[in-house]
């Protein structure tokens, strides 16, 4: 259903990027959110404290400390203590290192997806530019409902 609220389609294209990352990551057995907080870990020098991490990837604390948890069980973090002793160290681990090298090009595939979908949306430059971005976006992993067709014919429902 059609919606001319920019915060709905990013919400809806948020959710789109995200089953089309978690698709192509599908065979190494992560989810792009796991993947993201590894590639932060490594962007961030290859270790952490929760507050960095949240701060590096625009999330709350609690938020990255049940997401550390689930990447800690699978082997792909350690933990360290620091001199704050309220404060841990999140470690990436060897294994954690192997697994953003192994889906890297699977998270490229995805990366490339989108960007060609990008291009298509700036060729055609008709209509709110802005909500049409999110539609494409959106389309990418088919969660644009039926009522499609009558979205490119200019039809837009308000809601």
């Amino acid at each position: 259903m059609f919606t001319d609220c920019y915060c709905t389609q990013f919400r809806r294209s948020s959710r789109a990027l995200t089953r089309l990352y978690d698709a192509a990551l599908k065979d190494h057995g992560i989810r792009i959110t796991q993947f993201s907080l590894l590639r932060a870990l490594r962007r961030l020098g290859g270790a952490a404290t929760f507050s960095e991490l949240a701060e590096e990837v625009v999330l709350d604390t609690t938020t990255i400390s049940r997401n550390v948890k689930i990447l800690a069980a699978a082997g792909w973090v350690s933990f360290q203590g620091t001199d704050d002793a309220r404060e841990k160290k999140i470690r990436l681990s060897s294994a954690g290192a192997r697994k953003i090298d192994t889906a890297t090009a699977s998270w490229q595939v995805a990366q490339d997806q989108i960007l060609a979908s990008a291009k298509d949306i700036f060729a055609s430059r008709k209509g709110d530019p802005l909500i049409d971005t999110l539609e494409k976006l959106q389309a990418l992993s088919g969660a644009v409902d039926s009522e499609e067709p009558a979205i490119k014919q200019g039809k837009r429902r308000k809601t």
